[in-house]
């Protein structure tokens, strides 16, 4: 025993020596217990020792401690992309911890004195004290039964379609911008967030499905920052790579914020308000769709080449029909068309009171805005933007024309459940006229109508609902085996449909099912 101890005196004093210091953090996050029994010891040892000489003399152990907090999540994985986690430290890392680190955590006391040369503190009248101060809470607009349904429906629906790269899921008030739930999933347990081995098999095809995502080149011994190349000039595979940060870096974010996806058929409801707004449609404008229309060499198709022949506003929508939002996007033009895409909030962030949402959307410019880019651009299938950016504009189409900043945090309160501040709705701007909304309101209802045709599967006998599909194509990803895109299946829908206050929003990036691409199916 007295050899154990010796060892462990050594590999401490080792330790203080390799660093050139006489403080060495031995251990953190340990409970009291543990402390308590730690400097019982520690306190019998000096004894026992404290008249020893020669091999017996190992010298006085010292040992102190101080406090701290370690962050517990009772739910464990729940709303985790939202909540995000803290470091060891206590920091925040990701999610509201991070976007709230200096509410929450409040100020650590502290008390200002001299000490003497062996640290121990001088008695001084001028000593100063500062106390500490709580942090504060926050308060969710998150409910925890919707929160509760959303995750449990989406990994249903993830594992039904053998979605490949993760799915999200919003529901938010049309009116106020409150978030009442967000999901994306599969995700972590905040508790562990280093740990993503429940995870492992579905990481590891989804890493081994995106090469052009997720390769690991090697990199240039001399600068880090470069790869290595062969002889043609291209980037050599890294024959073992470590995916342990990729694993990490994909369950952590939050995809409703951080990806950016083609939005495809749900931005036809916002092509639709661009129209009625400016007075280019109305809900009885009628075009004809031949099942293919050619702009500048270009000719485009609706979906299985199907020809949905003269239709109005609501027809087209609930056809999804190609060839008549071609039309009319022709008809607002390119200059409209980007002031009214820009209104809707597509060229900025959407404010969102949590970290890490991309500002790296990806748009025709005004001026690049030619025949070709607005015809894409009009049906959806030419702009890379995020998710919650598609339901603040949705929202905004629906709830008057008012684009509103989504929030997670309702209210900040102190320890005493006082309120600090309160978060509320926050207006940027009206998008378009309160009649304009009226009608979107009309034809998005008519799209989910009796449950027989378009967005019918959305339809709930008894309730008013009203809803849009959207299935895009990845122009960005690689093709799949079958030589088709990679696609995106996604689904808005808004209720109640004649004065909405909630909308659903939900996405799944890249299913592989067996039967349709199609969402609204």
């Amino acid at each position: 025993r007295q050899m154990c101890i010796r060892d462990r005196y050594q590999t401490v004093h080792d330790a203080l020596a390799k660093n050139g210091s006489s403080y060495q953090v031995l251990a953190t996050k340990v409970n009291n217990a543990v402390k308590l029994s730690i400097e019982d010891y520690v306190s019998g040892f000096n004894k026992a020792h404290k008249k020893g000489s020669g091999a017996d003399r190992i010298g006085r152990v010292s040992v102190s401690t101080e406090k701290s907090s370690q962050r517990n999540y009772p739910y464990g994985a729940f709303a985790a992309a939202v909540l995000g986690f803290t470091d060891g430290e206590g920091v925040g890392t990701y999610g509201l911890e991070k976007s709230y680190q200096s509410t929450l955590a409040g100020v650590d006391g502290r008390t200002i004195t001299q000490r003497n040369a062996y640290g121990n503190a001088i008695a001084d009248e001028n000593a100063t004290t500062f106390a500490a101060k709580d942090g504060s809470n926050l308060v969710l607009s998150l409910d925890v039964n919707v929160q509760e349904i959303v995750e449990r429906y989406l990994n249903e629906a993830i594992a039904a379609n053998t979605v490949e790269n993760r799915g999200c899921a919003i529901v938010m008030n049309v009116k106020t911008g409150a978030i009442l739930a967000m999901a994306s999933k599969p995700d972590f347990d905040p508790n562990t967030p280093l740990d993503y081995s429940a995870n492992l098999a579905y990481l590891q095809e989804q890493v081994a499905a995106e090469p052009e995502l997720y390769t690991i080149y090697l990199r240039d011994e001399n600068d880090s920052k470069k790869f290595k190349l062969d002889e043609n000039g291209n980037k050599i595979v890294d024959p073992d790579p470590d995916y342990t940060s990729t694993y990490r870096d994909i369950v952590w974010k939050n995809k409703a914020i951080t990806e950016l996806y083609y939005p495809g058929s749900v931005f036809k409801v916002i092509t639709a308000a661009m129209g009625l707004d400016s007075g280019h449609a109305t809900l009885n404008t009628t075009l004809n769709c031949s099942g293919a229309y050619t702009i500048a060499k270009q000719t485009y198709h609706c979906a299985g080449k199907k020809a949905h022949g003269v239709q109005n506003l609501a027809m087209a929508l609930r056809n999804s029909c190609n060839i008549y939002f071609i039309q009319l996007g022709q008809r607002l033009g390119s200059s409209a068309f980007y002031d009214y895409f820009d209104a809707f909030g597509f060229t900025e962030r959407t404010g969102v009171d949590l970290p890490n949402e991309t500002g790296m959307m990806k748009y025709y410019t005004k001026s690049q805005l030619g025949e070709v880019e607005l015809s894409s651009s009009s049906f959806g299938q030419a702009m890379a933007v995020t998710p919650l950016q598609v339901c603040t504009a949705i929202s905004a189409a629906v709830n008057g024309g008012y684009l509103v900043t989504p929030h997670v945090v309702d209210k900040i309160t102190d320890q005493n459940g006082n309120v600090i501040q309160e978060i509320g709705s926050n207006t940027r701007r009206q998008v378009i006229s309160e009649s304009a909304s009226d009608a979107i309101r009309q034809i998005m209802e008519y799209e989910v109508a009796d449950g027989t045709q378009g967005g019918g599967r959305a339809y709930v006998a008894g309730y008013r609902i009203g809803g849009k599909s959207g299935t895009s194509e990845q122009l960005n990803m690689d093709r799949r085996a079958d030589g088709d895109y990679k696609k995106v299946a996604s689904f808005a829908a808004v209720l109640p449909a004649n004065d909405p206050e909630i909308l659903v929003y939900v996405m799944l990036d890249d299913p592989n099912n067996a039967h349709t691409d199609y969402s609204s199916i």
